[in-house]
Order: C-alpha cells, then sequence, then structure tokens
C-alpha cells in the first residue's frame, strides 16, 4: 500500500532536489564571501619544521625561506623565536600570522614571568600556546602549526602543537612538508640516550633526504640547540 501511495505522489509532482557544494579551507573561519579555489591553492604553506630531543637537550631546524604562491620571496628568514632565556618556539605558517602570533606568545610569557615572579615551564609555556590557539580557534584562527622546546631543572621537554589547538609531549616531530618526508629517518636513528653529534646527524640526514626528495628547493636551514647552557645557534 505504501510502494503505491509513493507512486501515485511521484507522479502526480514533480520532485525537485538542489546540491550545495562548498569548497573548505584549512581551519574554521568566520563567514565570509568565498574567495574561490585560486586563492586556498596560493595560500598552501611550504615550511619544513621538525625537532629532535637528546638526553639534556634539543635541537630544532626549520628551513629559512618564505614562499608565496610559486614566488620565493626570502631565503634568510629565522621561524625559531626565543620565549625566554631556556625556551624556543619554532612555527610552521603564513609569514603574517607566524609574526604576530609568535611575538604574542612571547611578550605574554614575559609578562607571566613578572606577574608571577618565575619563568614559567615549559610545559606551563606549551599549554598556554595551545589556550591561545584553541582560543581563537573560532574567532580569527592562526594558521600555524609550532614546536616548542625547554629545559627545566636540566631536564629537556619538546612539544608538538597544530593550528587546532592539539598538543603533545614528543621526542621527536615534524611539520609542514617535512612531516612527509623525515617521520622514517626520526622513528629509525632516535634513542632515549641520544648525544649531541647523534642528533646533529639526525638534522643533517633529514635536510639531505628533503633536498633529495622534496620537488621544491629549501636552500638553506636554521638550526638552533636549547641545553643547561642557554641557546645557541648552530647553522
Amino acid at each position: 500500500l505504501m510502494v503505491s501511495q509513493l507512486k501515485q505522489r511521484t507522479s502526480d509532482q514533480a520532485m525537485l532536489y538542489l546540491f550545495f557544494f562548498f569548497q573548505a579551507e584549512d581551519g574554521i573561519r568566520d563567514a565570509q564571501e568565498s574567495r574561490g579555489l585560486g586563492d586556498v591553492y596560493k595560500r598552501q604553506i611550504m615550511d619544513s619544521l621538525f625537532a629532535v630531543q637528546g638526553k639534556d637537550f634539543v635541537i630544532i631546524a626549520t628551513d629559512s625561506t618564505v614562499a608565496w604562491s610559486v614566488f620565493r620571496l626570502k631565503e634568510e628568514e629565522d621561524k625559531i623565536i626565543n620565549l625566554d632565556d631556556n625556551k624556543i618556539m619554532a612555527m610552521a605558517g603564513g609569514a603574517a600570522d607566524r609574526l604576530q602570533f609568535g611575538d604574542y606568545i612571547q611578550c605574554n610569557i614575559h609578562f607571566k614571568k613578572f606577574l608571577f615572579d618565575r619563568k614559567l615551564s615549559t610545559k606551563e609555556a606549551a599549554n598556554f600556546t595551545r589556550y591561545t590557539m584553541a582560543q581563537n580557534l573560532r574567532k580569527s584562527p592562526y594558521q600555524v602549526n609550532c614546536m616548542i622546546a625547554g629545559i627545566d631543572n636540566g631536564e629537556p621537554s619538546l612539544y608538538w602543537a597544530d593550528y587546532l589547538g592539539t598538543l603533545q609531549k614528543v621526542t621527536k616531530g615534524a611539520h609542514g612538508y617535512a612531516a612527509m618526508f623525515v617521520g622514517g629517518i626520526l622513528d629509525n636513528f632516535w634513542r632515549e640516550d641520544l648525544s649531541f653529534e647523534e642528533a646533529r646527524k639526525i638534522v643533517d640526514y633529514c635536510i639531505n633526504e628533503l633536498n633529495v626528495r622534496f620537488l621544491l628547493n629549501q636552500r638553506s636551514f636554521v638550526i638552533k640547540v636549547v641545553d643547561k647552557n642557554g641557546i645557541r645557534v648552530i647553522s
């Protein structure tokens, strides 16, 4: 009976179906007029960032190229900022978001040092960074992925965070296009009592892998180390 009624209904009236397709972009944004598919491709970020934790240090490497669409704009960009004298944060993302977000986190960590009369631990700095990212996610999200490293009472720590506000304590990790190439190298060569010389070799292996396998030519990298003696640039 129901089938016959359905057939009678469909024969008596025409049915019109409308399908809507939406182009999604990275992140969650406020409602706005679509800028078209081409703008999404122009905004793809071509950064490479990876880090390794050793027995008493953390080493972070990033490419130093600033690119937009198919253009190389700059080759001397330092994408690793000093949060204080024993913490660093490396970022992958659009140049404007990197600068704005990095300055905001850096200034607020300095402010909290005076507010609480002590330096934040690396864990506290990482959780503040995650909170800031998540708080802005549904307002004006930062298109920034980052890795935060530091030394607390002689113990190294490394945190992986992405633009969605995800935070994870890790011993090695990568962001950007580097994550597609260097994961196997980091897994194969990392161990708990990693020495500085061994970690530096791992970084060299990762850079060589990107030079050989990656379609783009990232000519130069910035490498920084944080340990009990502070922060220093090794390349």
